[in-house]
């Protein structure tokens, strides 16, 4: 064989070991992005405190949408490779790559995770609106809540929570407030913290408060109390700053209302849905 035509072959064959060596590459990376079979319940645990601590504050707590979409079940949908492709690069513009803060184990987890997630069921419709608006009065919601320009201010706006909420989710809060909070926009001070939060807090001279989460920065917290009180602290200041979500100065109406009233209630919030 001439000197040349064994360079050829050697080209040849560096080209097509590098092309062997590419697809090898790929495909051992497919098979990073294939969602871990059988997954083990501390897997799926595992990923559920990712997705908490990195993707809840646009996704909310439960995968069902906050300032990002809705993935409840989106592995499903979509498939898993592309769903673990997405965590690692990131949309432009949109969600940021994660490639460099999560490995490929942690990435096969939050799917796990994800693929317990179903779509919540937004319920229907089964009280009557009118008898809820009276249920809404005398069961005292206006002392915290605005419809339409009147009301208190210690709780969200409710003049649009028909067209942003569904029932079942109306019917949840009613009964078990707190327990699903709202995300609060995205600005750098805040870093899309769950609105609403209920906060307990005692002062190093010895002094307990109570209350919703207003403002939070990492020097100073703002809370609203029941009564509508505002306090302000730095957090130097404080001997014990416990968040506490899950818990709501909105009463239960669970044991206050009974059933009828309550589908009643959620069927006057369900019809809120400001000037049409």
């Amino acid at each position: 064989m001439t000197a040349w035509r064994a360079a050829q072959v050697a080209a040849i064959s560096f080209v097509v070991w590098g092309m062997a060596a590419g697809a090898m590459r790929t495909l051992a990376a497919a098979a990073q992005d294939v969602p871990t079979a059988n997954p083990t319940p501390a897997e799926v645990d595992a990923g559920k405190q990712t997705f908490e601590q990195r993707c809840s504050v646009c996704h909310g707590l439960d995968g069902g949408g906050a300032m990002g979409p809705n993935i409840q079940g989106i592995p499903m949908r979509i498939g898993a490779p592309v769903v673990a492709n997405t965590i690692k690069n990131g949309v432009s513009g949109a969600m940021p790559a994660f490639a460099g803060q999560l490995t490929d184990a942690q990435i096969q987890q939050v799917i796990s995770y994800l693929l317990t997630l179903t779509r919540k069921d937004a319920g229907t419709v089964t009280g009557d609106a009118a008898k809820g608006k009276q249920v809404y009065d005398s069961a005292g919601c206006a002392s915290c809540h605005i419809v339409d320009g009147a009301g208190g201010d210690s709780g969200p706006e409710l003049t649009t929570v028909g067209k942003l909420r569904g029932p079942s989710y109306l019917k949840t809060t009613v009964l078990y407030p707190g327990s699903d909070l709202p995300q609060q926009h995205f600005f750098l001070e805040t870093g899309g913290m769950l609105d609403y939060m209920h906060i307990h807090l005692v002062t190093k001279a010895g002094q307990a408060f109570e209350g919703t989460r207003v403002a939070e920065d990492s020097f100073h917290i703002v809370i609203e109390d029941v009564s509508g009180g505002f306090h302000s602290f730095r957090k130097l200041d404080l001997k014990e700053l416990d968040k506490q979500p899950g818990k709501s100065v909105m009463p239960s109406f669970k044991d206050k209302l009974s059933p009828v009233q309550i589908d009643d209630l959620v069927a006057y919030l369900a019809s809120l849905k400001g000037a049409q």
